[in-house]
């Protein structure tokens, strides 16, 4: 890591500590952590879930630190597939953690507003993963143009320093900031019961070949 690397590392955890984010579990496979928020933008799910402004919701966060790297020379179908399994993995034990933790019984709804490099890749994996993308909401105003700017610079320094090869080639215009919504109902619902590991991959190879 360079100086702006270790800056982006040790600002990461104040973060982390003073927006409350936790580890939801002890497990090494684990490449998601936790916050809770309130929803700045409302919208309706596709299974009936509806978040309106100020509902209190969670917000998923990568692990930054586990997060399958990508290796030198670009992203390969191996890395992809370990990719799917380790967020699939951390899923089921979100499922089973929001099933158990009496303080998410009432959270319906996981998501908010992220920077995100939305290639047609990502939207199928998203979309693989049960996570809804929605319409961007054009920033109005000097301040919410501000606020979008910062809201897309800060993934794009987080995948610089924990996954260079990530934005090797992309700039900041390769960001852009749009509502990902995943309803609690959906998390249990697919992922509350062991999956079957060999269909899951074999159907993850198809999309991604």
């Amino acid at each position: 890591m360079d100086w702006l690397d270790r800056l982006v590392a040790a600002f990461d955890r104040r973060q982390r500590r003073v927006l409350g984010i936790w580890e939801f579990t002890d497990d090494p496979g684990c490449v998601l952590r936790l916050g809770l928020t309130r929803a700045r933008i409302g919208a309706t799910l596709a299974d009936g879930t509806i978040v309106r402004p100020g509902d209190t919701v969670g917000v998923i966060h990568l692990w930054n630190e586990r997060m399958p790297r990508i290796p030198e020379g670009g992203a390969t179908l191996s890395w992809a597939l370990a990719l799917h399994r380790a967020l699939a993995h951390s899923l089921r034990l979100l499922a089973r953690y929001l099933q158990e933790e009496p303080r998410m019984h009432g959270i319906a709804a996981f998501g908010g507003e992220f920077g995100f490099a939305f290639t047609p890749a990502a939207f199928k994996v998203l979309a693989r993963l049960g996570v809804e993308v929605f319409e961007p909401h054009p920033p109005q105003g000097l301040a919410e143009r501000a606020v979008d700017l910062a809201m897309r610079l800060w993934p794009y320094l987080l995948r610089r320093a924990f996954n260079p090869e990530s934005v090797r080639g992309r700039t900041l215009a390769d960001f852009r900031r749009r509502p990902m919504w995943i309803a609690r109902s959906t998390i249990i619902t697919r992922y509350g019961q062991p999956a079957a590991p060999h269909h899951e991959d074999a159907e993850t190879r198809g999309e991604l070949g």
